[in-house]
Formats: structure tokens, sequence, C-alpha cells
């Protein structure tokens, strides 16, 4: 009896521990997990600090936000709440007209657009006459309001404007006759209509009040063409530009006509605190004694503005070779689907033309225009593909590497001091 109890106790002595066995293998599952979740991580936290690993987590972060842009890009239907909020964002994109198709109506979505002109007397029928003709032929395609202003004898203009420049009054007219419209194109006497297929709203922004563009052979902000809104502000801008006829110049100085002015101008304008630099810029101005050292100048200016180009609710600056209008000489006035204006045609007709590269076959007969093409007697040829005018803007750009002037490649700060003349004072506004 005694021997049956002590196998008993004997085979069943083993089974206690068995008992305890799953609690053990919890325990060490638990620390092998633990061992190797640091390790991952510390391996995670080396391969973060990588370059490698951080630029294409910035990659991965660039695919997301440029899906979620495209996406939200997408048109959606608007509730009222999300058309008023909106509003508010004034940078939001503005209304913009698709260009014109095949002659099609342009549609008035910024309300009543002028299209405006000014000369003297000596260069009303003398001077433009193809430009201008050209322009009329574009119109009667449109319903546009078109204003041609003689300086002269004009009585509005000479009730307001005192002036005794052509290129300073043209502005202060501009202002003046600004109040009977919605929108304003102000054009220089010698810009022609190339391309009618085109609308002026596909160039309007309605988030800012003026739209200039910058010249292409010099970065400057062309002064003769550009779009202005009906506001207070504008019309105030307008005077201030024409009234600075009257600043007290340096004999011998380069203004550049009413060139120059304006770029100092739209300096005070979009960055008005920024008054170091723009003494910067003014005094390299005043002191440019010709073209060549003008040019630095225009150098000082696009340096000051940087690549912005969009102040809402003040300004807009379309890039070189992308706005309504460009140079015509460029491309030896040869001209694509995306050009509208060539600007420089100082021609009164084509039977008296010397040494210009006429885009068309004869000269225009207004009364034939309005209707599609009819009066656009276009010469074999001069119509290029975009591909033929970009290689012919790529090399100019590459001449201009090499002819445009010294000073005009110099920065500001390599030229004068930068710090010497207003230390300690620099970051004052």
């Amino acid at each position: 009896m005694a021997a049956r109890i002590e196998l008993q106790n004997v085979l069943l002595a083993p089974k206690r521990p068995l008992r305890m066995l799953p609690f053990f293998f919890g325990i060490l599952i638990v620390v092998l997990l633990f061992i190797q979740f640091a390790r991952v991580d510390h391996e995670s936290h080396d391969r973060r600090l990588s370059p490698g690993f951080v630029q294409t987590e910035r990659m991965r972060e660039y695919r997301e936000t440029f899906a979620t842009k495209r996406e939200s890009s997408r048109i959606v239907p608007l509730n009222e709440d999300s058309i008023e909020f909106a509003k508010l964002d004034i940078s939001a994109v503005g209304k913009k007209m698709l260009p014109r198709n095949n002659m099609e109506v342009c549609k008035p979505i910024h309300g009543k657009v002028m299209v405006f002109t000014a000369m003297d007397q000596a260069s009303v029928k003398v001077r433009y006459g193809l430009a201008q003709r050209s322009l009329q032929c574009y119109l009667a395609s449109t319903n546009y309001t078109f204003v041609q202003v003689n300086l002269d004898n004009d009585e509005r203009v000479n009730k307001h404007c005192k002036h005794k420049s052509t290129y300073f009054k043209k502005h202060c007219a501009a202002a003046v006759y600004l109040k009977d419209t919605d929108w304003m194109l102000v054009l220089d006497a010698d810009t022609a209509v190339v391309n009618p297929n085109h609308c002026l709203e596909e160039y309007i922004d309605d988030r800012v009040d003026m739209v200039f563009y910058e010249r292409f052979f010099n970065w400057e902000i062309a002064c003769g063409n550009y779009f202005i809104k009906n506001t207070a502000q504008s019309r105030r801008f307008l005077m201030e530009y024409a009234n600075m006829e009257n600043e007290p110049y340096n004999p011998g100085v380069w203004l550049g006509f009413d060139n120059g002015p304006l770029q100092l101008l739209i300096m005070k304008y979009v960055m008005p605190f920024a008054k170091h630099m723009i003494e910067v810029c003014n005094n390299m101005w005043h002191s440019s004694k010709s073209y060549d050292e003008y040019t630095a100048y225009l150098l000082c200016v696009k340096m000051a503005l940087g690549e912005q180009r969009l102040w809402p609710g003040k300004l807009r600056i379309y890039k070189r070779a992308h706005s309504w209008v460009r140079d015509g000489w460029l491309t030896s006035n040869h001209w694509t689907d995306n050009d509208f204006m060539l600007h420089g045609w100082k021609i009164e007709d084509l039977k008296n033309a010397t040494n210009f590269n006429n885009p068309f076959t004869q000269d225009f007969t207004v009364s034939e225009c309005g209707r599609g093409y009819s009066g656009w007697n276009y010469k074999p040829g001069m119509k290029k593909t975009a591909e033929e005018i970009k290689k012919l803007l790529f090399d100019f750009e590459k001449n201009q590497q090499v002819n445009h002037p010294k000073q005009g490649r110099t920065p500001y700060f390599l030229t004068g001091p930068d710090i010497g003349d207003c230390y300690p004072f620099c970051e004052d506004f």
C-alpha cells in the first residue's frame, strides 16, 4: 500500500511545474518582442537621420501634397458657405477665361472693358496708322469700347492734365477716362494686333487692380501697355505716375522717359517699407548717364521685387513673353497662336514701309473686318509653331548673356555700398 502511494506521488510530481510553463513562455515572448521593437526603433531613428531617408520622406510628402492639390483642383459643386469662404481668400484664383476659339464672342466676365490709346497731334495720322488699323480691325469683332484721345485738343484731358510731356500726360488722360469703364487696356500707339483670336479677358486678373508685364530684352516693367481697373486706388496711382514728370532730375540723367519712373513707383507701391532698398535703386537711377548704366537700375529693381509677380489687391506683373504683347522685332514679326499683339510698329502704311518684315500681304480695310478672319490677309510663312518661336526667344537669350550691358549683369551690392551708407540703421523701416 505504501509502495503504491509512493509511486503515485512520483507520477504526479512533474505535473506541477508543467502547469507553470504557459506563464513562463508568455513572459519570454514579451521580453523577446520588447528587444526586437527596441532594435527596430533604433535602426529607424538612425535611418531617419540619414540624408537619403530625409529626401525620400520629402518626396513622399511632396507626392501626397501634389495629389491633394490635384484632387482639390477638380471642379466640384460649391455651396453658399464655400463660395463666401472663397471670396474672403483674395489670393484665390480669380475668374479666368479660356483662350478664344475660332473668333468666338468675348464674354464680358469682368464687366465693361475699354481700349484706350493716346497720341499728340503730330502722331495721329503719320506714324502709327498700320498698328491702329490692325487694332480697329480686331475691335470690329468684339464689343469693347474704343477711345482714341488726341492729347493736344481733348477737352477732358486738358482740363485735368497740365503735363508738358506726352509720355506722362498719357497716364493722366487714362486716369480721366478710367471712370467711364470697369477695366481699361492702355496701349501704346505702335502696338498692333497680329492674332485676333484672343480676348482681353484672358489677361485680366481680378485679384488685382493693375496688370503689367516685363519687356523681353531688358526685364523692364513696360509702361506703355497695361490693364487697369476702375478704382480710387488705381486712379491715384496713375495721377502719381503722371506727376512724376515734375520731380527734380539731375541734368544728363538717363530717365528712360516714363519707363524709369514706373519701376520706382511700383517698388514703393508693393514694398513701401523697404525704404533702404528703394533709396539704393533710386540713387542708381538718378546717377545713370547712359542706357548701359540704366540697366543696372533695372537689375536693382528686379532683385528687389524678386520672383514675386502677384501682390493681391494691388498688381500683377506677367513674365516675359507670357502676356498679351511683346516686342515684334524679337522674332522679326513672326508669330504663333500664343501671340496676340506685337509692339514697335512705327509705320503709317505698308506701301512706304522699309526694313519691316510684314506679316500681312496687304494693309487693313477696316470696313471688311468684323466676321471671323475677314480683313486679315496673312503672308504665308510668317506664322510659326510655338516650338519655332521658343527657339527664336532662346537664341535671343543666349545672345543677351554675352551682349547685355555689363552694368545690367552686376548686382547692386557689388557696385556700391550696401551697408556702409546706412549702418547701423539698415534694418529700420
